[in-house]
């Protein structure tokens, strides 16, 4: 017999100040819960239409212990990191770090690729790495919108896209060492998208724009929920709706943060800090 994943419980987002001053609704992590499956950190930005001069980014700063997702619905970023890599991103691409031992990275608004009036609007979420993969040597991957693989089974108003993870015999192009699911639904008329998860053991959705519905409750815009046990999600949403779908197994070990670190012990953190001050995570070219 089927069993319906259902609401267990919603929390919405918070309002707060990232990198050189652009704000943000931060969903994970919220009161009562640290993260989903392995996603710890899940910021939302825009829909913003930056005026000449006003785009803020986040300037080079440093990572250690995680994998970064930014996935970009509207608008241009560009991307340059102390592995030597630059790129920028087009509305539908995803671009993915993994910090691992430590890594240095810059991430701006691209208003000069942009039209007028263009807004830039997106989502960066945060992977733990298991414990025995902490230390591991950084990696990074810009995939454009066109490798992201759509799920099977849905109609022309609802465009589902699987970044990360499986679903039936569907896998996403970014592979990690955090085994997440990561899916990206828009909802260009009301519609319902059913999606097979008997294997995701934790498991929320996002809802960046419009409303969504499942099991008869509600999901704001700005609203994080937190899904029950399961096989299927089915999700209801009204035309406009863009959302996001993330989850996977609990983290292996506890957690310790500092700022864009995150690492199992307070050694471990004390480790990264002082390599970032001594520059062994090296520098981004000029």
């Amino acid at each position: 017999m089927t069993n319906l994943r259902l609401v267990r419980s919603r929390h919405r987002a918070f309002h707060t100040i990232e990198g050189d001053g652009f704000d943000v609704q931060r969903a994970v992590p919220n009161a009562g819960y640290e993260s989903v499956g392995p996603f710890i950190f899940l910021d939302h930005f825009g829909p913003i239409a930056y005026k000449p001069g006003e785009a803020k980014g986040a300037s080079a700063h440093p990572h250690a212990g995680i994998e970064t997702l930014t996935l970009l619905l509207d608008g241009r970023m560009r991307h340059k990191d102390s592995l030597g890599n630059a790129s920028s991103m087009a509305p539908g691409d995803v671009q993915w770090m993994r910090a691992g031992r430590g890594v240095v990275h810059d991430e701006q608004p691209d208003t000069a690729g942009m039209r007028p009036g263009q807004t830039t609007h997106g989502v960066q979420l945060w992977i733990n790495l298991p414990a025995a993969s902490k230390h591991v040597e950084p990696r990074y991957r810009h995939v454009t919108a066109a490798e992201i693989p759509l799920v099977p089974g849905v109609d022309g108003k609802v465009k589902a896209r699987l970044v990360a993870g499986a679903i039936g015999g569907l896998q996403g192009p970014i592979e990690t060492l955090g085994a997440p699911l990561a899916l990206h639904a828009s909802f260009e008329g009301a519609d319902t998208l059913v999606l097979d998860t008997p294997h995701v053991r934790e498991l929320a959705i996002y809802v960046m724009l419009g409303a969504a519905r499942i099991g008869g409750q509600a999901v704001e815009a700005g609203a994080l929920a937190w899904i029950t046990d399961g096989d299927l999600l089915s999700l209801q949403a009204e035309a406009g709706t863009e959302l996001v779908v993330i989850g996977g197994d609990p983290l292996d070990a506890p957690i310790v943060r500092y700022g864009p670190f995150v690492m199992n012990t307070a050694d471990q953190l004390n480790r990264a800090v002082r390599d970032y001050q001594a520059g062994r995570m090296g520098h981004i070219a000029a």
